[in-house]
């Protein structure tokens, strides 16, 4: 007896997006079998296209020739080099098709938006706003704006209040990702780079690290300084023919953040570095309501400006000391001292980047010379003492008693890491010394200091699950004793948890 036939699929509609990109048959379903089995995010966004002929008509349209670039590098005969688009125009091999996501709403969009530009902007002010907001939306745009709402996803507390119902929520910043990424679909970023792709690089860097996704971090840091070193913005000769000087201003200002962010991160995770202070400082206009953001600005380029190539180097690779090492570090570690000797016209949020992260480089210089064996056991206000970590955890402390908390919840899990580091390093040096000679030896309240860093890590800033667990265990290790947790148990099921 012969088999029935078997049942010819019924016609479907439109197929979601995923299976009509890959070009195999969708069910249609919500959603559909396919994306369920590869569990992916299934999505009918894209509108149909209509189907038939085009008619002679079609045959004969004009080719659309891509808009010219606001910005372009003068070359050389014979010497190619790429367009600059300006942050003003969008990569114009993005096409029409895309559509943004409903739950990208105009209120979600300025609610974030108004996050950044209050907390984020003193950090890293290398948005105008003028130009962001400007309608209609390109696909480059988009994205960039959804890896900005990506970042303030992940920091709730910095939100102002609800625009409108109290049930109304952020999407998640997985899912602003996820949108970022759908948008770069339709963009060649690698052969058409945009100052637009370089921010929205350094976002995804910025949400990567936050989650604690390393990988992804230095991948799309690194791919923001490819970017900005293809289009030349790290070469002071690109902006001396420039008339857009809206874009020449963010272009080094982004290039100056990304220096900072490079340091900061190969010193954090021992990763090399590309950028060299090769552009002029960003000049401060008096006049300009950036006047006293870019002073800021300009101090924390200082901070990391010593912190170069040599340096990072043997961060990465230590190496035997030699007759110049003391010396060289003794040098750094003075000049971390007396560094920002006036923070008062500087913004809350500021201060607190500029205060720990101070900090928090003479303990990555300690940390060198006890690797090249060239502290002292002097009292720990000497720069060049193997106790040096104490007077450190101590300002630490007191920094964070006199910022508003929200200031450094504003600087994200970057300041968190921070104060981490600062605390293991007092562990550290608390496990050196036997018991029964801290009294004599360690400064009196020592044990409270670190005490109190394992309470700011658990508890202020937003407080971190993973750091809190490795302070804990190494303080309770170099005490003998149970340290208390100040966070509960983290939720399982929550994806940003990190």
């Amino acid at each position: 007896m012969s088999s029935p036939a078997p049942a010819k699929p019924s016609k479907v509609r439109q197929a979601c997006d995923v299976c009509h990109k890959r070009k195999i048959r969708c069910d249609g379903c919500r959603p559909c079998h396919n994306c369920q089995s590869l569990d992916l995010s299934c999505t009918y966004l894209a509108v149909p296209k209509k189907t038939g002929p085009k008619g002679p008509r079609y045959a004969r349209r004009p080719i659309q020739r891509p808009a010219a670039t606001t910005f372009q590098r003068p070359t050389s005969p014979g010497k190619d080099s790429p367009g600059i688009a300006s942050n003003t125009t969008a990569s114009p091999q993005c096409p029409k098709e895309f559509v943004e996501s409903p739950q990208m709403t105009d209120t979600v969009i300025q609610w974030c938006l108004d996050a950044y530009f209050k907390h984020k902007y003193p950090l890293t002010p290398i948005l105008h706003r003028p130009q962001l907001e400007q309608m209609p939306r390109s696909t480059e745009q988009y994205g960039l704006i959804t890896a900005c709402c990506a970042v303030i996803a992940l920091s709730p507390e910095i939100l102002p209040p609800c625009p409108v119902e109290d049930n109304f929520t952020i999407p998640s910043a997985d899912f602003l990702i996820t949108e970022t990424l759908r948008a770069r679909e339709f963009c060649n970023l690698i052969e058409h780079p945009s100052m637009m792709h370089i921010q929205t690089s350094f976002f995804l860097h910025a949400a990567s690290f936050s989650m604690d996704k390393d990988n992804s971090a230095w991948y799309y840091l690194q791919e923001a300084i490819t970017m900005l070193q293809t289009l030349r913005l790290h070469e002071e000769t690109t902006y001396q023919d420039t008339t857009d000087t809206v874009f020449a201003t963010y272009a080094q200002r982004m290039f100056w953040v990304l220096f900072i962010t490079e340091r900061a991160y190969a010193l954090q995770r021992n990763r090399p570095i590309r950028l060299q202070d090769t552009l002029k400082l960003p000049a401060v206009d008096p006049t300009s309501s950036d006047a006293e953001i870019l002073r800021g600005f300009l101090d924390l380029i200082s901070l990391f400006r010593p912190f170069g190539q040599d340096f990072i180097s043997q961060w990465n690779c230590p190496t035997s000391s030699t007759s110049t090492d003391f010396e060289n570090l003794s040098r750094l570690q003075c000049l971390l001292k007396y560094a920002l000797p006036d923070l008062s016209n500087h913004s809350p949020v500021q201060q607190a980047d500029l205060l720990i992260s101070r900090h928090w480089l003479k303990v990555v210089v300690w940390k060198l010379c006890a690797s090249k064996r060239v502290l002292s056991t002097a009292n720990s206000e000497d720069v060049m003492s193997l106790h040096y970590p104490a007077s450190i955890a101590r300002d630490i402390v007191l920094v964070s008693q006199l910022i508003p908390t929200q200031a450094f919840e504003a600087n994200g899990i970057g300041i968190v890491e921070k104060v981490f580091d600062v605390g293991c390093s007092l562990a550290d040096l608390l496990s050196l010394v036997p018991l029964e000679y801290r009294a004599s030896t360690m400064d009196i309240g020592v044990i409270d200091t670190l005490m109190e860093t394992v309470r700011i890590v658990g508890t202020r800033f937003g407080g971190s699950y993973r750091h809190l667990d490795i302070l804990v265990d190494k303080a309770s290790g170099c005490l003998m004793m149970n340290v208390d947790r100040s966070l509960p148990p983290p939720d399982q099921d929550d994806p940003d948890t990190f």
